[in-house]
């Protein structure tokens, strides 16, 4: 009988928060900036210099442990991380590592599972190497840019948790304003360990880190294939050697990079520049009142207070400030559907071809709810309120005033409509006749002449009508 196995996942993720300036010096933190221009003699280890502490860094990382229900440690100190690698200035990285800032927290996945959260702790980032066909060049305006490690317990047992578990801890950074975690710009990295053992044991297998996946999806394919691998090896009755292994994208499996090393290898030890920290209670009070309403519950809370489907309401929470939206414009027309299918259609597709994103947003809650409620009584139809809400959310301008300066009040009196109706039937006969001979499209290729002749200000519903009956007479 073939042997059973479980898979037992642990992650490590980086976040990269929302700071100014680096975390022991002034330096900024601007994305893509020419290479080697945000540099200092601190954060590039010059003899004599010394490290200043962030403390924009510290409150954003007791925000973080609050909201992954972390125990935060009332004392911290910063330890040396011993180790070469060319784009490391120091040769060492001031991290975290026998007291972090919060340990023992955890982070539930929508189907009710708990995963723990064993650390959240402060470092500091190294630099970036640039790879070319005859020579790498070191870039050091990332070394020493503050970073959040979040290490969970091995508790994910299957890919898709791993997967889920990643949505759900950027969704949650993303709430609590910590960080964007965009992943193209190096704000959420991500390392995975993984191991298998015979179903019922209790003793972990023999750990592989995987390294270099750029994407979610990237973790997600690079466990798949190590699952499969480690798995056809054990069933042979072969050996697994704890190493770190790199995911390569194009080939789509793991490549050997080098035997693991041990946590002593580094030679932690307390860095002599720094002084341990305090984290007050008022620090900790202070930044509570930061974290919102989480994802989950709010998702639950969605569904139960306002009746709205899981697909919507997975959506409206996939941002803050969507969620935000929602609720703010349906207190003006607490009609919930009709506002969630306008915020997940029409605004959602306009918002997302703006690079900025929602910030660039400057229609009010009020005004929208406005506008849903003229669609939804008829005052204006689908054309001309997309035509209102386009302007509207990038000018800010009143929606009555937008209406009225572009006269799009929706056309509903047949009398008005009657000549446009007409002219549609003359000109286009075999389009009648195609409707006649029971082709339905070509009634919409009617209605649409018709919206085309009114600048999309007609009611489609009674030029419908209207064209039916003309056809029939």
């Amino acid at each position: 009988m073939a042997k059973s196995f479980e898979t037992v996942i642990g992650l490590e993720v980086h976040v990269q928060p929302n700071t100014n300036s680096k975390i022991f010096c002034p330096c900024p933190t601007e994305f893509n900036a020419p290479a080697n221009t945000h540099i200092c003699p601190v954060c590039c280890g010059y003899p004599g210099v010394l490290p200043v502490f962030n403390k924009r860094a510290l409150e954003l990382a007791v925000r973080t442990s609050l909201a992954l229900h972390c125990t935060i440690n009332e004392k911290i100190y910063f330890e040396r991380k011993n180790y070469f690698y060319p784009d490391l200035p120091k040769n060492y990285q001031i991290s975290q590592y026998a007291l972090p800032l919060g340990e023992n927290g955890h982070l539930e996945l929508s189907g009710g599972k708990k995963i723990g959260i064993t650390r959240v702790h402060l470092e500091e980032d190294a630099g970036k190497l640039i790879h070319r066909e005859d020579c790498s060049l070191v870039d050091f305006n990332r070394t020493g840019t503050p970073l959040l490690e979040i290490v969970s317990y091995p508790d994910m047992n299957s890919p898709q948790e791993a997967w889920e578990y990643l949505q759900m801890l950027k969704l949650i950074i993303q709430y609590i304003e910590v960080s964007s975690c965009d992943m193209e710009k190096g704000y959420l990295r991500c390392d995975a360990n993984i191991s298998l053992r015979e179903e019922g044991a209790t003793q972990l297998g023999t750990k592989i880190e995987l390294k270099n996946m750029n994407s979610f999806k990237g973790v997600k394919d690079a466990l798949v294939f190590e699952e499969k691998r480690q798995r056809n090896l054990l069933l042979d009755g072969k050996t697994l050697s704890q190493e770190t292994r790199l995911w390569d994208e194009v080939k789509g499996k793991t490549v050997t990079m080098r035997t693991k090393e041990e946590a002593h290898d580094y030679r932690y030890f307390p860095e002599p520049d720094l002084v341990s920290f305090s984290v007050t209670a008022s620090m900790i009070t202070e930044q509570r009142q930061y974290v919102p309403e989480l994802p989950l519950a709010r998702t639950k809370r969605f569904i139960d207070e306002y009746g709205l489907s899981e697909k919507d309401v997975e959506v409206l929470i996939s941002h803050r400030w969507s969620a935000d939206f929602f609720e703010q414009s349906s207190v003006h027309f607490p009609h919930f559907k009709q506002i969630a299918n306008w915020i997940i259609g029409p605004l959602l597709e306009i918002t997302n071809a703006f690079p900025e994103g929602f910030s660039k947003i400057k229609m009010s809650p009020g005004e929208f709810a406005k506008l849903v409620r003229y669609f939804s009584e008829g005052t204006l139809n689908n054309i001309t309120a997309k035509k209102v809400l386009t302007e509207a959310l990038t000018t800010g301008v009143d929606i009555d005033k937008i209406i009225q300066e572009k006269s799009l009040i929706q056309v509903s009196d047949e009398s008005e409509l009657d000549g446009y109706v007409s002219d549609a039937v003359a000109e286009h006969p075999k389009s009648v006749e195609d409707y006649r001979k029971g082709k339905s499209q070509a009634l919409m290729f009617l209605v649409g002449s018709v919206m085309k002749k009114t600048k999309g200000k007609a009611n489609p519903k009674i030029v419908r009508e209207m064209i039916e009956k003309k056809i029939q007479q």
